[in-house]
């Protein structure tokens, strides 16, 4: 047949032989090419075009997480708002006994709390947020830990003393008071409902490191295991071996959770968690629909292996 072919086109062209063959190639290319674009129909792109959308999450998030970062930069400036605790504390306009329960924001103003930080308490309560007792006052971000001393001796809750007659001698007595050495050898307690007072008790941990231990605590939103202990600033593992012997962790059910599939980010916040991280996963919620499990969450391209093992008691699904 193709030599048929060939014998037609020399005759009726008037090529030569070789002229004919290179007629014939030139001619099955030309076809190749127009019949190409249906036959690339046929073929499925489903793994590519995914694969497209999750860098596509990516890049988003972490645009976005820029744009907001430079808004927040901006709201801290005008409010001069930074993180040293001296230039956040105003000054108070009078001190009182005062329920953080009940208290309007103009009073937590007057007690010398920032504007924007009285709003973020009353909005907490709002949602049903509850001061059960007074180191709850810490699980609000960023609440400054110089600030709860100074307030401390004046809070007053039902599990708490009602007398005031003297807050400031008051303080001063139970900051200076130390445990026995027979309550330091012979008492045990839960890590993640203890209060500062227990944990004074603990040979090496004074005022100040025990509120550090609660404020990180309730950031995280409660330990998982003891080696969490050690990441509080401050904490030597000296402290840290003594605390051991004392403290006991109840389990995962102590521990306050994230429902991963309905948090915003304004509530996406977690010591192990960076922002841009975040955003980049609620990005890909939004793309791809709800998490079924932590396994699902290894498809977050910024989202490491490491930081999901540590984030993961801490997910609720």
């Amino acid at each position: 047949m193709p030599s048929k072919l060939t014998q037609w086109i020399r005759n009726y062209f008037g090529f030569s032989r070789t002229e004919s063959r290179g007629f014939l190639v030139l001619l099955c290319l030309l076809i190749i090419l127009l019949i190409s674009p249906f036959v690339l129909d046929f073929f499925p792109d489903s793994v590519q075009d995914s694969q497209d959308a999750q860098k596509l999450d990516t890049l988003m998030a972490q645009l976005e997480v820029q744009s907001e970062t430079q808004k927040a930069y901006s709201e801290h400036d005008s409010r001069d708002y930074n993180h040293s605790p001296d230039k956040r504390l105003s000054k108070p306009t009078r001190l009182f006994a005062f329920d953080p329960n009940t208290i309007t924001s103009e009073q937590w103003q007057e007690l010398g709390v920032a504007r924007w930080m009285a709003e973020r308490i009353v909005k907490y309560r709002s949602k049903g947020g509850v001061f059960r007792k007074k180191e709850d006052l810490l699980r609000i971000y960023d609440f400054p830990e110089e600030q709860y001393r100074q307030l401390e001796a004046y809070i007053r809750l039902p599990a708490t003393p009602t007398s005031f007659s003297n807050p400031t001698l008051k303080s001063s007595t139970e900051t200076r008071s130390t445990p026995s050495k027979a309550d330091r050898t012979t008492f045990t307690f839960q890590l993640n409902e203890a209060d500062t007072t227990d944990f004074k008790k603990v040979y090496g941990i004074g005022s100040k490191l025990a509120l550090r231990i609660i404020k990180f605590r309730e950031s995280l939103g409660g330990f998982v295991n003891e080696n969490q202990l050690r990441e509080v600033w401050g904490l030597d593992s000296t402290v840290v071996q003594e605390l051991l012997k004392h403290g006991r962790l109840t389990g995962p059910g102590s521990v306050r959770k994230i429902k991963i599939n309905e948090v915003s980010l304004e509530q996406f916040r977690h010591p192990y968690l960076k922002p841009y991280v975040a955003k980049a996963i609620l990005a890909y919620r939004q793309q791809h629909g709800d998490f079924q499990s932590a396994a699902d969450l290894k498809a977050v391209k910024l989202l490491d292996e490491g930081t999901l093992k540590k984030l993961e008691p801490y997910l609720a699904f």
